[in-house]
C-alpha cells in the first residue's frame, strides 16, 4: 500500500515505510508511514484511490489524536 501512496501523492520519501492502517468510528481510513532516517511519522486520509497526506509528527499517537479521533 506504500505505492498507492506514493501513486497518489507523488511526494513520498524514498526513506518512508508503511507502518500501520487507521480506521475511525467514521469508516475513514487512514495510513501512517515512517521515515527511517528522520525518525518522523506522516499520516494519509484515504479516499478510493486517493492519499491526502494530512501531517507529521514525533510519534504515531500525535497524529491519530490530532487527526484520526477527532
Amino acid at each position: 500500500w506504500i505505492e498507492e501512496i506514493k501513486m497518489a501523492t507523488k511526494k513520498t520519501s524514498k526513506t518512508e515505510r508503511p507502518l500501520t492502517l487507521v480506521k475511525n468510528e467514521k469508516g475513514e481510513s487512514f495510513r501512517i508511514t515512517h521515515d527511517v532516517i528522520q525518525d518522523i511519522y506522516y499520516l494519509y486520509k484515504l479516499d478510493g484511490n486517493k492519499a491526502t497526506k494530512l501531517g507529521k509528527a514525533d510519534t504515531p499517537t500525535e497524529l491519530e489524536e490530532k487527526y484520526v479521533f477527532v
